[in-house]
């Protein structure tokens, strides 16, 4: 949330505003408004690139699976 963050802002963040809007704290219409008045930020964006370590939790997920196939047989 931005440093300079209104009341009223905090009341037309997206993750409430639904529930504002039904108990008549805002207007749907005021919430367009402020959607609308909302400046283009793609700009500021940047890519990155991650490698997640699918391959190794694959690996542990193989292994466990081997343990408990030894166990299995052990017991069985």
């Amino acid at each position: 949330m931005r440093k300079d963050s209104t009341p009223r802002d905090m009341l037309l963040d997206r993750r409430v505003v639904e529930r504002n809007i039904r108990k008549g704290i805002v207007t749907r219409e005021e919430y367009d408004t402020f959607l609308r008045e909302l400046g283009d930020t793609a700009d500021n964006a940047e890519t990155i690139t991650a490698k997640l370590g699918e391959d190794d939790v694959v690996d542990a997920v193989d292994d466990e699976e081997d343990d408990e196939e030894e166990t299995d047989d052990a017991e069985g």
